[in-house]
């Protein structure tokens, strides 16, 4: 038995769709395999990532669009995927397109699908010639330009809204949303309207405003009262219209859910570690003073991570009696409304943050061991039993997902970085699905059945960007040299205990696992020794080989994030950077940008990796129909 793939090296690229038929029979057998292996499998979209297809391209993404609700999912649902996880959808901050560092706990306005509002279901609100100017001018190409959506966006929506209270449509949903959600949407709307007038960070505006909810405020409580009454009264039309934009999102969102009910793709959450500025201006006497949450310097970050974000002082979470105080009401109100917005569950992002907080001295310049820590780990007033390092998990987010229907399955923890040992025993104690990004020269065999496995996120570059750079840092040496010398440097490193990670050596050792966690299980020596040669010599093949393994893996959840699907060989976001991120789109034309990207050997042969998952396992013997059809339409995918 020879294995070799689906790839062939005579560069015939034709990209070239299923028929009808030949879809049925790739998505049958894929849905089949997929719960052979008990795997579930979601893809990684932000909203503004999301593609749009030219005559409905205002420049920017979303997962509510009709391109997204109407071509994207069934595109989607055809290739085994089961949910989309997006980006946190909080309201950004203005001039930040970072997600993970929200205005307030409004939604991102940057979702709202303008072309729906042309429809009758809005009465037409918006001008069908103005959306298309807005499109016609848009910056061309497959990235975001914020300037121009922030521009343009503003133009569009308040258009929307004079047109809106000027005419019935859905006037009684209006008010109803307005009713319910007055008290938060009130404030969110106040911090807006203050930042843009002062352009400065909340803890530098004027006295009153500053204080506006501060208890210990010098000015008084009736002064704060009066102040508040004043702006409601000043601002009530932009207030109106900032209400407008929240209700639109909320009726899209519903929209989406019972949409996710029809076809089993469920969009699921992302939960920021940050605590939203208004919220914290909001809030500000349960908050740790000068303090604010980041990352102790590591091996990717010398200083540390100084993110700015306030924390709650920890007697404000709980009261001495266990239950929820002040603090941790209001982390109970931010979870139960992410699990009822998102059927198909939630990612933490930072569990660590959530579990074992590091916290340093905003003043400081820099961190050292006197002003800075793990506040729960020290001695001190907030230092925790063993067993109180899980309580926020377990009688917060754990109990607001049960009372939403769901489990600790629909949670997601990112936990990457150095995971501290109550985080470890956290996790353990409560079964928590954690994260392994196998590009981080993690091997998909150890991967934990209850983790999700993925090959990279959004802070990775792009698997086609690494199988590049390390195929070019090895590509010095011929076949023969890189095989032999390889051998050599692995067997030096295993005899003195060498941890070096250096880039043949990352190489050799990691061909090497990928070829034996995906080869069949009944290959003979001669046969792995050449699947081996193929992964150390073709970039496709070791491509695929990386998909396999994520299928090959006991890890019961895969996710790809969406550069990675389509092959595009760029990356999203480049931590510690400010410029160039967030922009990268799907391209409109979707479907035939992976079956290209596929063809060419940049993107994944779902059929191959789960076909390849099955041989691995030895269940092939037991389906040979259901190995002949994925074999099938994994040549199918790569002509």
């Amino acid at each position: 038995m020879r294995i070799t793939g689906i790839n062939s090296n005579d560069n015939r690229v034709f990209g070239r769709k299923f028929n009808e038929k030949e879809m049925q029979v790739y998505t049958n057998a894929l849905n089949e395999g997929l719960m052979l292996l008990n795997k579930r499998v979601d893809i990684i979209i932000h909203n503004s990532a999301a593609p749009s297809v030219a005559k409905e391209n205002p420049g920017i993404g979303s997962l509510f669009s009709r391109t997204v609700q109407e071509k994207l999912i069934p595109f989607l649902k055809a290739h085994g995927f089961s949910g989309i996880q997006q980006e946190p959808n909080n309201l950004r901050k203005p001039g930040d397109p970072s997600p993970y560092a929200p205005e307030s706990s409004a939604k991102n306005i940057f979702m709202i699908p303008l072309e729906k509002l042309t429809t009758e279901k809005y009465g037409k609100i918006l001008p069908q010639k103005l959306f298309d100017k807005i499109v016609e001018k848009a910056p061309k190409g497959e990235k975001v330009d914020y300037e121009y959506i922030n521009k343009n966006y503003d133009i569009a929506l308040k258009t929307a809204y004079n047109n809106f209270i000027k005419g019935n449509t859905l006037k009684s949903e209006y008010e109803a949303f307005k009713k319910q959600n007055k008290d938060d949407l009130m404030k969110a709307a106040i911090f807006r309207i203050l930042d843009k007038k002062y352009q400065k960070n909340w803890k530098d505006w004027d006295g009153i405003d500053k204080a506006l909810f501060s208890i210990k405020s010098k000015y008084g409580i009736d002064t704060a009262q009066n102040r508040f009454a004043e702006l409601k009264e000043m601002y009530k039309d932009e207030i109106d219209y900032f209400m407008f934009q929240q209700f639109l999102i909320e009726m899209e969102n519903k929209a989406s859910n019972s949409l996710a009910e029809k076809t089993g793709i469920k969009i699921i959450g992302d939960s920021p570690v940050a605590s939203p500025s208004a919220d914290e201006w909001v809030n500000q006497s349960l908050f740790l003073k000068g303090k604010a949450i980041g990352c102790p310097p590591d091996y990717f970050s010398k200083d540390g991570q100084r993110w700015g974000f306030g924390y709650f002082n920890p007697k404000y979470i709980f009261n001495p009696d266990g239950t929820l105080g002040q603090a941790g009401k209001i982390l109970k109100a931010k979870y139960d409304q992410f699990f009822s917005s998102f059927p198909g569950g939630l990612r933490i992002d930072h569990v660590i943050g959530l579990v074992d907080p590091f916290i340093y001295t905003v003043k400081d310049a820099k961190m050292t061991a006197q002003n800075s820590g793990r506040i729960y780990s020290v001695a001190g007033e907030f230092k925790k039993k063993p067993e109180e390092y899980s309580n926020i998990m377990e009688k917060i987010i754990l109990q607001s997902a049960k009372e939403h229907g769901m489990d600790k399955k629909d949670i997601i923890c990112e936990d990457l970085g150095e995971k501290t040992e109550p985080t470890q025993m956290v996790m353990d104690k409560l079964g928590l699905s954690g994260i392994s990004v196998t590009q981080f020269d993690y091997r998909g065999k150890d991967t934990p059945h209850r983790n999700t496995i993925m090959i990279g996120s959004h802070d990775n570059e792009s698997f086609l960007e690494y199988t590049d750079k390390l195929f070019d840092k090895v590509s010095g040496m011929n076949v023969n040299e890189r095989s032999a010398f390889g051998k050599f440097i692995i067997a030096l490193k295993n005899k003195l205990n060498i941890k070096s990670n250096g880039d043949l050596v990352h190489f050799m050792r990691k061909t090497k696992l990928l070829a034996e966690d995906t080869a069949p299980r009944d290959a003979s020596k001669e046969e792995l020794k050449e699947y081996k040669h193929q992964i150390r010599t073709d970039k496709n093949k070791f491509i695929n080989a990386g998909f396999a393994e994520l299928f090959t893996s006991p890890a019961r959840r895969v996710q790809i994030f969406f550069a990675d699907f389509w092959g595009l060989g760029k990356t999203y976001n480049r931590p510690g950077t400010s410029s160039g991120n967030w922009e990268l789109r799907i391209p409109s034309d979707f479907e035939q940008s992976y079956y290209k990207a596929v063809s060419e050997g940049k993107a994944p042969n779902l059929a191959d990796a789960v076909a390849t998952a099955l041989k691995q396992k030895g269940l092939d013997k037991n389906y040979p129909e259901l190995i002949k059809d994925l074999d099938k339409s994994a040549r199918i995918l790569a002509e």
